[in-house]
């Protein structure tokens, strides 16, 4: 009697269990969205999970799904709904925290991330985007000692993690620790290249009075303009769910910035298979291609924009530019001019053509196509600087060197036509005016260091005498 009583009541709390759990699928199912404009495949596959999670079968695999092509789609709130529920029901799987925490940060719900991410540290302890992250929410809620412990705690499973480092260097920075900021930074921007700590290190060394150094990192790059987040792959893995177009074009341009063009390639090839007509995703995944070195795949895809969008010019000179660089110079000049009858507005197809013509030995014709190239666009140097080159071929030196004074006017200090005219100045004997360029050359981090090296070496041939 007893046993039949204990296998009732292990039945029972199991069934209460059950119900527990079907309950609580139920809550986490958000209300339904107004999809109707989104692709038939998303409609699908949303309306397929929430049944399965709201109905009959209350699967907490549905609710899964369901959470990511709410994340992975926009549809944060949602998102957030599902894990909630998603962390009670499998409390043992840190990606439902991570991912939760990522939305909670970006919505300003500090202390709740916080608490998501100090789980997955317990779950996961070498998921490292999660310590980095939590770091990150620490150094921006003003906890530097607490920031300090978790960057810490990355580089120990990872000695000179780069975005560890430029956590503590970030932390160095605020205490105004100068020289502690720069032995990190240092090490940041030697290990990525300078795609890190670019803003910073320069920061660092105009404090310090090392204007030079400072100098020269701006003459070798360019900030980027944005920071790059380190790679998450239990947040990236989501965009296999991704029906949004643009965000998957955002994020191949972030993976291709951050040095993966596979991932580029594979975010941009769903997103062209999902917008066939959408020229601007077409023509991104062309310039990932001929990064990958794939001339036939670029070309396929920019022959496509050409006919999908005739007026869009940059296709059409980029698809004559990769024929150039592949050795097809008769099928570039056949697509430019092709380009220039769609589109003869067009400045950069002007100025291909003038190429044409100049190579082909028609320098005369190539100075009329560089003049409608200026007319359509004066407000950069390029064209009237190939003008001027061309000019100096006809021995038209005046009207040459008139267009590099205007190139100027156009665009102030620009590298190339300050080499130019320093070069001039020098092979021609005027002293004053060699020194004049000289300085201004010397002055403009952006002149390549070996151009810069060789215009002195000239000066000196010329004058017997190095350049002041």
């Amino acid at each position: 009697m007893v046993t039949g009583l204990a296998v009732v009541a292990a039945g029972g709390g199991w069934w209460w269990l059950a119900e527990t759990r079907q309950s609580l699928v139920s809550a986490g199912v958000p209300p339904a969205l107004a999809v109707e404009s989104w692709p038939v495949e998303f409609r699908g596959r949303l309306l397929h999970a929430r049944e399965r999670a709201a109905g009959r079968w209350k699967s907490t695999a549905a609710l899964g799904e369901l959470s990511r092509l709410y994340h992975a789609n926009g549809f944060l709130r949602q998102a957030m709904q599902c894990y909630a529920v998603l962390e009670k029901l499998e409390p043992a799987e840190p990606r439902w925290l991570h991912r939760h925490a990522t939305l909670l940060a970006g919505f300003g719900e500090t202390e709740a991330a916080r608490a998501c991410w100090g789980q997955v540290g317990t779950l996961a302890p070498d998921y490292l985007p999660a310590k980095l992250k939590l770091g990150d929410l620490l150094l921006k809620s003003n906890q530097a000692d607490q920031a300090t412990a978790v960057f810490s705690e990355v580089l120990q499973r990872a000695p000179d993690h780069p975005y560890a480092l430029l956590g503590l260097a970030r932390i160095e920075l605020e205490a105004q620790r100068w020289e502690a900021a720069r032995a990190r930074l240092e090490t940041v921007v030697a290990k990525t290249n300078y795609a890190l700590g670019y803003d910073l290190i320069v920061t660092v060394y105009e404090h310090l009075g090392e204007s030079a150094c400072a100098q020269a990192i701006r003459g070798r790059t360019r900030a980027s303009g944005a920071y790059r987040e380190v790679a998450d792959p239990w947040i990236d893995e989501m965009l296999a769910d991704c029906f949004d177009v643009y965000r998957l074009s955002l994020e191949a341009g972030l993976a291709s910035r951050s040095g993966d063009p596979v991932a580029a390639r594979r975010w941009l090839e769903r997103a062209v298979s999902l917008a066939p007509e959408d020229v601007a995703v077409r023509f991104q995944l062309a310039g990932v291609l001929v990064e990958q070195r794939d001339a036939a795949g670029a070309r396929q895809h920019l022959e496509r924009c050409t006919t999908t969008s005739p007026a869009f010019a940059d296709a059409w000179a980029h698809w004559a530019a990769l024929l150039q660089q592949t050795g097809d110079a008769a099928g570039a000049e056949r697509v430019v001019a092709a380009g220039l009858r769609a589109c003869p507005e067009s400045p950069g197809l002007w100025v291909m053509r003038a190429r044409h013509l100049r190579d082909g030995g028609r320098a005369a014709e190539a100075v009329a196509a560089f003049e409608t190239a200026i007319r359509l666009r004066s407000n950069e140097a390029d064209a009237y600087l190939e003008l001027a080159t061309t000019l100096f071929r006809l021995e038209r030196v005046p009207a040459g060197l008139k267009r590099l004074e205007e190139a100027l006017a156009a665009e102030p200090e620009h590298p190339p036509t300050l080499a130019l005219l320093a070069y001039h100045a020098i092979t021609g004997g005027d002293e004053a005016a060699a020194q004049a360029w000289m300085q201004r050359v010397q002055r403009q981090p952006r002149v390549a260091r070996e151009q810069a090296e060789r215009l002195r070496t000239a000066y000196r041939e010329r004058f017997g005498r190095s350049a002041p």
